[in-house]
């Protein structure tokens, strides 16, 4: 799936460890380059999709994810809600507002849609609202667990450039996938 319309990513392999191979890609119209993250978790998709949708426990395992709160539900699978996102010093977190859709699909795979909806909260002046956070989760079962594929694209607004963003990318989900596995296990 592409994050903005035109041509198909060029995803260029950046880290392979662990079974997570992390993937960047520039992004159309935007100086940030996006991520895609592909592993095998052992676990169901459903559990996976329970974890990532869970606001009360998912900053325990989503990588400088600090704090999550529930602004609206839709229905049992689609609501809106706000993170906070730690940076590092000297810049001030980010909170990103984002509305998300879970599809059944077929053959048990579960995707989980992302996308800014900045209108839904007003602006806290503690943090900088991030204008643009989308990206998306498909979990696809396998003999073995779950394929995982996850893939963000975000600017993260205010005055951190985008050659200081982009170096972040690739450490961050590949810890993120790590944390969700540790996590998963635990349960």
């Amino acid at each position: 799936m592409m994050l903005f319309a035109g041509q198909s990513p060029d995803w260029k392999l950046a880290k392979e460890g662990d079974g997570i191979r992390v993937y960047l890609a520039k992004a159309e119209n935007v100086d940030f380059k996006q991520f895609k993250v592909e592993a095998t978790i052992s676990a169901t998709p459903q559990e996976i999709a329970n974890a990532v949708n869970d606001l009360n426990t998912n900053y325990k395992w989503f990588l400088n994810v600090e704090q999550a709160h529930l602004i609206k539900r839709i229905n049992k699978d689609e609501f809106i809600f706000s993170q906070v996102i730690q940076v590092p010093f000297p810049f001030d977190n980010r909170q990103v507002v984002q509305h998300c859709k879970t599809t059944y699909l077929a053959g048990g795979v579960i995707r989980i849609d992302l996308k800014e909806k900045n209108d839904a909260a007003p602006i806290n002046d503690d943090y900088v609202r991030m204008k643009v956070s989308r990206g998306y989760w498909i979990f696809t079962p396998t003999p073995t667990g779950t394929a995982v594929e996850y893939s963000f694209l975000a600017d993260p607004s205010g005055s951190i450039p985008a050659w200081l963003t982009n170096q972040f990318i690739v450490d961050s989900p590949f810890k993120t996938i790590k944390g969700l596995r540790a996590y998963l296990a635990k349960k």
